[in-house]
């Protein structure tokens, strides 16, 4: 009888310390801190939806740990993913807000990059996006104006997202764009623009025109005439997507090996060797904190588009994107200027 009374009461003290729906593994997070890893510097976009996320994703962890931001710029985000992927300890307390252009480092540039993205745990992304090409020159309105005559665009260096895109441009259709690299950062090349010294740029998130510069698109100061990505940015209706004037099927693939990443703007992701039963829990904070009233009350409210990718569009995509033809490999490579690094 006393027997019994034990067993009793030993399942009426785990009921309390491990209720329906808890486990011993939910309890991991307790008074712990979960840091995000971000690869850019304070201000910056991926800063700003890592510290959105930051603040309300604890809530939906069990045990309600802490969550902080780290910033650690670098590389074009490849420092964070690095550090993330190699020294960091797996055990489900450090997560990266990555570029997505880094899933693509090993497969086009792997001197670059010594990780595989197709081990990550990706837990989802909290956007989709595209890129732009915008314009401060008078003449240029339309995508067919892009054909008329040489266009200078600023760029940051030879691998940064304008030039690439400049480059992608010139390869598909002929364009003549002549890339001007050396600015430190995209804010310096739209004051270049502004000065008349290019005449715009490109590589630049959609995202950003709906943050910083649609008041200038409005009032015709900034034309955007095309846009790049596998969907088109539901907040610029009317700019033509460059992939709907593509029919060949190997440029078409080409597009879609750099393009691709960008269908996961803002992804997040647990290093490799995370326990499963942690790793599911993060993704299920993850996917809550994205549909949390609150937390998107504050994303509208500093304009930061919030299009959750799970974390299996995520890995379909990277599948995809390291199963391309070796000879549409090697074309990205000498596109991008990395062959034989």
């Amino acid at each position: 009888m006393a027997s019994g009374r034990v067993v009793a009461l030993a399942v009426i003290c785990a009921s309390i310390l491990f209720p329906a729906g808890a486990s011993a593994q939910d309890d991991f997070f307790a008074n712990k801190t979960l840091k995000i890893v971000v690869g850019y510097p304070p201000g910056s976009t991926f800063d700003l939806y890592a510290r959105a996320l930051s603040r309300h994703m604890g809530r939906h962890l069990a045990g309600h740990p802490t969550v902080i931001v780290q910033n650690m710029p670098g590389a074009g985000g490849l420092n964070a993913v690095k550090f993330v992927a190699g020294a960091a300890v797996k055990d489900g307390l450090t997560l990266a807000l990555s570029n997505p252009q880094s899933t693509t480092a090993p497969l086009l540039d792997p001197k670059s990059a010594n990780f595989d993205p197709r081990k990550f745990n990706w837990l989802g992304s909290l956007s989709d996006d595209t890129t732009v090409c915008a314009f401060w020159a008078k003449d240029i309105r339309t995508a067919d104006d892009l054909a008329k005559r040489e266009i200078v665009i600023g760029a940051t260096g030879i691998t940064g997202g304008s030039a690439i895109d400049g480059r992608l441009l010139n390869e598909l259709f002929g364009l003549r764009f002549k890339i001007v690299t050396g600015y430190p950062g995209m804010i310096e090349v739209r004051l270049a623009a502004e000065r008349g010294e290019v005449d715009g740029q490109c590589g630049l998130p959609g995202s950003t025109i709906k943050i910083d510069l649609m008041d200038q698109v409005a009032s015709g100061k900034i034309t955007v005439p095309v846009q790049l990505g596998l969907r088109p940015n539901p907040d610029l209706p009317a700019v033509p997507n460059v992939l709907d004037r593509i029919s060949s099927p190997e440029e078409k693939a080409i597009f879609r090996l750099v393009y691709a990443p960008l269908s996961y703007m803002r992804p997040v992701m647990a290093p490799e060797g995370v326990p499963a039963d942690r790793v599911a829990s993060l993704r299920a904070a993850f996917s809550a904190t994205l549909v949390d009233k609150i937390f998107l009350a504050e994303m509208a409210a500093i304009k930061l588009d919030v299009r959750p990718v799970s974390h299996e569009m995520i890995t379909s995509l990277i599948s995809e994107i390291y199963d391309a033809p070796k000879p549409i490999v090697e074309r990205v490579q000498r596109l991008l200027g990395v062959e034989g690094r």
